[in-house]
């Protein structure tokens, strides 16, 4: 049996450490390893 992708909205603090590796000059898939997220749910 397969199992269901669960989605999480991200949470504040995570948008927050986004904003902040972004003005860095961090990549999206950079970021996204850094947060244990999906290269896809950094904008």
């Amino acid at each position: 049996m397969l199992k269901e992708k669960q989605f999480e909205h991200l949470q504040p603090y995570e948008r927050d450490n986004i904003a902040i590796l972004k003005a860095k000059g961090d990549s999206n898939r950079s970021i996204a390893k850094k947060l244990g997220r999906s290269p896809s749910t950094i904008h």
